[in-house]
């Protein structure tokens, strides 16, 4: 297994940021405890029901700050569409994500609560300590994350700044869709590589990033992320690349992964990749001005089949490869569709054993 960061770690960086009031202009927070109320009422079966039959907790117009995560439970649907979400988390003592699911600590597979959508609301887990002229004591953190659960939407979320870790990460989660979301600005890790910054990370359960529940290397799967927008904000520049994975296993690949019709602007390492998933189909995709474009590989051991990547854009990158195919010399690429993209063939490369699907002729066919 590859390993990737540890859970916990990562105090703050040393990163300034442009802009910075003083404390009294702070708004008048409410606390983040009215939400979990919410999300509690919510757990208890009251009040309305959506249309899937989740217990809808609507958070009311307002800035809330929090000292420690939100967790949601299932069947549950958190629409934050008017309210405001900063965090001010310790540095030790909580878990650093704005928002988690409840997995009980032996849960395995996709057993976690399940049947939850988040939609809107603006998060942020930095701009309380920008105001307070305190980035450097704002611990690395995730977003929202959802582990060992199936049937789960975000919608619509604004997602700002996030230090150093991901704006949303899916581990272990069946049937999940990030749509509409608009992910602004990353602060990177000055301790990990850039690929290491996934706005939407697809991970799996392993020693040192498991959320709750069990290590037991469960994949994604039927993953759909279709109409976001990732790119810088007006203070932090943009993410490391859209989406991605960095904890592999070649025996449990991630399957049935779809992204679609997003658009990707300013990533620092690539605009779209997947890394041991089959079954992908990346299609319709505008990346523009990253350093990258759209890169799949597999690792060592784990050969992948049934790989689409079709009508892309991909425009005014950088030194690396703007579309890539990059099989491992132990884990062949099978059935490959690279059609109909918008790229120039100088910038497209196919690496080791890469077998077009039936049929079909790759874009900029290897020589």
């Amino acid at each position: 297994m590859i390993g990737r960061r540890a859970f916990l770690a990562g105090a703050a960086g040393l990163l300034a940021s442009r802009a910075r009031t003083s404390s009294a202009a702070l708004p008048d927070y409410v606390s983040g405890s009215a939400i979990q109320a919410l999300l509690d009422q919510a757990r208890d079966g009251r009040g309305a029901r959506d249309a899937a039959g989740r217990y809808v907790a609507k958070v009311p117009k307002a800035t809330y700050l929090l000292t420690k995560p939100l967790i949601v439970y299932g069947n549950t649907h958190l629409d934050a569409t008017d309210a405001r979400i900063v965090a001010r988390f310790p540095a030790e003592g909580v878990k650093h994500t704005m928002l988690l699911n409840a997995v009980g600590a032996a849960t395995g597979g996709y057993a976690g609560a399940g049947n939850i959508a988040v939609t809107g609301g603006s998060w942020d887990p930095v701009w309380d300590f920008v105001q307070r002229d305190s980035l450097d004591q704002a611990p690395a953190m995730n977003g929202i994350t959802i582990i060992h659960s199936s049937d789960v939407l975000i919608q619509g979320v604004t997602m700002w700044n996030v230090k150093w870790w991901h704006g949303i990460e899916l581990n272990a989660v069946r049937r999940g869709t990030v749509r509409d979301c608009a992910l602004k600005g990353w602060i990177a890790d000055p301790g990990q590589g850039l690929w290491h910054g996934e706005a939407v990370q697809l991970d799996l359960p392993a020693e040192g990033n498991t959320w709750g529940g069990s290590d037991d290397l469960t994949p994604c799967r039927d993953i759909l992320l279709s109409g976001n927008v990732c790119d810088a904000s007006g203070s932090q520049a943009g993410w490391g690349q859209f989406t991605g994975s960095h904890t592999t296993d070649p025996d449990r690949p991630h399957s049935g992964i779809r992204i679609e019709n997003n658009t990707v602007r300013n990533t620092r390492w690539d605009g779209i990749a997947t890394v041991n998933a089959t079954g992908v189909r990346i299609a319709g995709n505008r990346v523009d001005g990253c350093e990258g474009g759209i890169y799949v590989k597999s690792v060592a051991g784990g050969p992948l089949r049934a790989v689409e990547i079709t009508g892309n854009q991909v425009t005014s990158c950088g030194v690396r490869d703007w579309l890539a195919v990059r099989a491992d010399a132990t884990g062949p690429i099978t059935d490959v569709a690279v059609t109909g993209n918008v790229v120039p063939c100088s910038r497209v490369r196919y690496y080791g054993s890469v077998t077009p699907r039936t049929g079909t002729t790759l874009d900029c066919p290897p020589a």
